[in-house]
């Protein structure tokens, strides 16, 4: 019994000490759990405040998204824009992107420590990019495209161990790439695209061997491509256009890019061959090399990328023949050749690509005929053939591809006789046709009228006969019409196709110079589209007066009646045309003064009357014009003398005031015309001596004073007109030696002195000055 008592006590002891075991061991996950909460709560308050920090230091909010929705009352977890983990209710994503937001990416968001990925493109925020962004441990994405970031880009994105996507893309950056972003093993998309980055491309990009997408295009880079680039195996997509580099490709440029899905290489100044390697590149989709400077042969192993999707090889130095074997790109749907050296003629080849939605070929020096096989294309929209030698008709089978949007097959040696088409025009979805500069003959067929879409039309340069067709005006969606250079008549004595026309209500542009119309400006001229920029009617054999209700054309940049018989006074309604740049209305028989509504245009460029007969003054406001550069008044009758306004336009071009009745003398202020390369004042009445400021006139290039009774000495001035080529001081009463000072004018190509009172020695500098001058 007494041998019991103490194993009982032992027991006792032992079942107090587990049960104080199991007492301190509840306080600690007490105290655990408690810790655990109070540091959780303290965490979702960092995020919470962080995200309140960012809120308020945005200036501008357009959509009220984050203004409205992002409150105190509720939690971070269903704001709009912010993505939480499921296991520790953190933040893990922010997406805020294209809200037009304005402000600064401030310190705070480096407190997001739980963030996975970042999105703040496609809005306006600017500034530098905060370092306490380094505590990100945790981030996988960073999306800044599209916003006003400027400054360097950081070298410490170095430090984020798990950064898979690096867009910085749109942005305003400058320097150069900091080598460190090599060190981002893990990094497999990288977007500095559209920035002011300069320098070369580091080296060691090319041991970023996880990297599958790397974009730089649009920025200041200089020197080769680094060749470990062409070794990350990973690569799909290697994008470098629009900067400023050199050198040429690898030879085993596909050795190192088995994946590779796209090359964008274009708007550079790479330059050599591009190599028949390229065919290894068997996963190729996109190969864009335009604008650089390779040359020689398209090599024909590029056929062998079955692939290939879009393939741009335009603007370079290419020559020889267009292999026929690009006719095995059976997925092709882009190809763009333009802008080269080639010879031969097109292989019909391509043409049996039925998957082609584009052919650019234009400005190719191309010989031949359009191949027949183009009808097959029954999937294309644009074809540019323009600027090469075709010859032969244009296939009718083009008229039945109804898909095409855009037929470009301008100055080239295409003819025929286009009344066939009638039977085989089908393209209702066409919205542009130029076919100018060919030699089609003929009437332009009625069932161009059934390409409803079309907005613009051009049959210039050619030799298309009757009346311009009045079916025009039911093509409602026109914007630019040209029919200048054809043989077209007016089927009644006024212009009756320019009423059909008024109800094209989008037209800019209309074109119709140099045709035998042999008609009248109808006034329903002022009834066409008030967004019309651009009139050409010169060399049209039109009569009678320019309507009033010219005036009523309020957008319009350009208005050119030139070379035509028109008569009568200007226009009193000249004042509503405020948008006028440019009148040329010489060789006609107009009369009357220049009226002073003409300087109330307030965006005056060119004023061309020459060759009329027009009488009375200059008026004193045309020197007020203030953006009056080109002025040609001459072949009048205009009298008085030159207002002292116009010798003050020191940008004006051109003065020409030949030809008329002015008299006067010469001031000194003609010195002021520094910007003149043209001034010609010849067959007038002008007196005195010549201004020794002529010598300021140091943009001259071609200077006559002929025709006048100028006398006195010839400025020794004249010798500081060091640009000019043609000088013309014949037919005046000038007196005395020729200056030694002309011998300066190394570009003189014309210069006459006859009919005057000079005296003394030729100047002997040059046998170039005696061979040209008249004396």
């Amino acid at each position: 019994m007494y041998n019991s008592i103490p194993a009982l006590l032992a027991a006792a002891r032992k079942t107090v000490m587990q049960m104080a075991t199991y007492f301190l061991q509840a306080i600690l996950l007490l105290q655990c759990i408690m810790a655990c909460l109070a540091m959780e709560t303290t965490n979702i308050t960092t995020d919470r405040l962080s995200l309140l920090t960012l809120k308020a230091h945005i200036n501008l909010d357009p959509s009220h998204v984050l203004s409205s929705n992002w409150s105190d009352s509720t939690s971070v977890c269903v704001w709009i824009g912010v993505i939480c983990g499921l296991r520790h209710q953190r933040v893990t994503g922010l997406d805020i992107s294209n809200m037009n937001l304005t402000g600064n990416v401030l310190s705070q968001l480096g407190n997001l420590s739980f963030l996975v990925s970042v999105d703040l493109s496609r809005n306006y925020f600017q500034g530098s990019l905060p370092q306490e962004l380094i505590r990100l441990r945790r981030l996988k994405t960073i999306d800044f495209s599209f916003n006003n970031f400027s400054g360097e880009i950081p070298s410490w994105f170095h430090v984020l161990p798990k950064l898979q996507l690096l867009n910085l893309g749109n942005n305003s950056f400058t320097g150069l790439i900091p080598p460190s972003i090599s060190n981002i093993s893990t990094l497999q998309n990288l977007d500095l695209s559209s920035n002011h980055l300069q320098g070369k491309i580091p080296q060691e990009i090319g041991n970023l061997y996880n990297l599958k997408t790397l974009r730089l295009r649009y920025n200041r880079l200089t020197g080769p491509i680094p060749f470990r680039i062409f070794n990350i195996s990973a690569m799909e997509i290697l994008s470098l256009t629009g900067n400023s580099l050199s050198g040429h490709l690898p030879l085993d440029i596909c050795h190192g890019l088995p994946r590779l899905k796209g090359l964008h290489l274009s708007s550079n100044e790479l330059g050599g061959e591009i190599l028949s390697g390229l065919s290894e590149c068997s996963q190729l989709q996109n190969l864009s090399l335009s604008i650089n400077k390779f040359n020689g042969s398209i090599p024909r192993e590029i056929g062998r990328i079955r692939m290939l999707q879009i393939l741009y090889l335009d603007s370079n130095n290419f020559s020889g023949a267009i292999p026929h074997e690009l006719g095995n790109l059976e997925n092709l749907k882009e190809l763009s050749l333009r802008t080269n050296f080639f010879t031969g003629s097109i292989p019909a080849s391509i043409f049996n690509i039925s998957s082609l939605q584009y052919i650019s070929i234009a400005r190719c020096n191309l010989s031949g005929v359009i191949p027949q096989e183009i009808g097959n294309l029954y999937n294309l929209e644009y074809l540019y053939l323009s600027y090469n030698s075709l010859s032969g008709s244009i296939p009718q089978k083009i008229f039945n591809i109804s898909t095409l949007l855009v037929i470009s097959v301008s100055d080239n040696q295409l003819s025929g006789n286009l009344d066939s088409l009638n039977l085989v025009y089908v393209l209702p979805n066409l919205q542009e046709l130029y076919m100018g500069s060919n030699n089609f003959h003929g009437r332009v067929p009625n069932s161009i009228a059934n390409s409803s879409k079309l907005i613009a039309i051009d049959l210039s340069k050619n030799n298309f006969t009757g009346p311009v067709p009045n079916f025009l005006g039911d093509l409602r969606f026109l914007e630019s019409v040209n029919l200048g250079d054809n043989n077209f008549i007016s089927e009644s004595s006024e212009l009756s196709f320019i009423t059909s026309l008024t109800s094209c209500r989008y037209l800019t542009k209309l074109i119709f110079a140099n045709n035998p119309l042999n008609g009248i400006l109808p006034a329903s001229v002022g009834n066409l589209s008030t967004s019309l920029l651009y009139l050409y009617a010169y060399n049209c054999d039109i009569r009678g007066s320019i309507p009033n209700e010219i005036g009523n054309l309020s957008s319009l940049i350009v208005l050119s009646l030139y070379g035509n018989e028109l008569t009568g006074s200007f226009p009193t309604t000249f004042a509503g045309l405020q948008n006028l740049q440019g009148l040329d209305l010489h060789t006609n028989k107009i009369s009357g003064s220049i009226p002073d509504t003409l300087c109330e245009l307030p965006n005056f460029y060119g004023l061309l009357l020459s060759e009329n007969l027009i009488t009375g003054a200059i008026p004193d406001c045309l020197g007020n014009i203030t953006t009056l550069r080109v002025l040609y008044i001459d072949s009048n009758r205009l009298t008085s003398t030159i207002p002292a306004s116009l010798w003050l336009r020191n940008d004006l071009l051109e003065l020409s005031l030949s030809s008329n009745f002015l008299s006067g003398s010469l001031p000194q202020e003609i010195g002021n015309l520094k910007a003149a390369t043209v001034i010609d004042l010849s067959a007038n009445r002008f007196s005195g001596r010549i201004p020794t400021t002529i010598g300021d006139l140091q943009s001259s290039i071609n200077l006559s004073l002929a025709h006048n009774t100028l006398h006195g000495s010839i400025p020794e001035s004249m010798g500081k007109l060091l640009n000019l080529e043609r000088l013309d001081l014949s037919y005046n009463n000038l007196s005395g030696n020729i200056p030694k000072s002309l011998e300066e004018l190394k570009y003189l190509t014309y210069l006459n002195f006859s009919f005057n009172d000079l005296s003394g020695e030729v100047p002997s500098g040059g046998q170039l000055f005696k061979s040209i001058l008249h004396f």
